[in-house]
């Protein structure tokens, strides 16, 4: 799901849950730095980016994510993002484990890495 479009009705509320649980386990770099720096240095497994974030930040993300082959799924909104995961608003996340990157891709089967 490397097209901006919102998730699938019902998939949400399980992708937060996942969410959630990699940050109580440190393994989200949360924020538009964070997370470019995650990708850059190979560490992010996913990344979730809010589909308000400003255009230049999505642009930036979503580049670096199709050339490090790092699948990217949209949220609705940073305020929303930043809930899931106990934080202030956020435009993006990297997860950082492969494990919970995995499940949250197995929660919509149309999403996939890029190859």
């Amino acid at each position: 799901m490397s097209e901006k479009e919102s998730l699938p009705a019902g998939i949400e509320p399980k992708i937060a849950g996942y969410l959630g649980l990699a940050q109580k386990a440190g393994r989200i770099a949360a924020g538009d730095a964070a997370t470019l720096s995650a990708l850059a240095a190979g560490k992010a497994s996913l990344v979730v980016m809010a589909m308000d974030a400003a255009v230049k930040v999505q642009e930036e993300i979503a580049g670096l994510a199709a050339k490090r082959h790092v699948p990217l799924i949209y949220w609705r909104d940073k305020d929303s993002l930043g809930i899931v995961i106990g934080r202030s608003r956020r435009g993006a996340v990297a997860v950082l484990d492969e494990g919970f990157a995995n499940a949250i891709i197995k929660c919509n089967k149309g999403l996939s890495k890029p190859e």
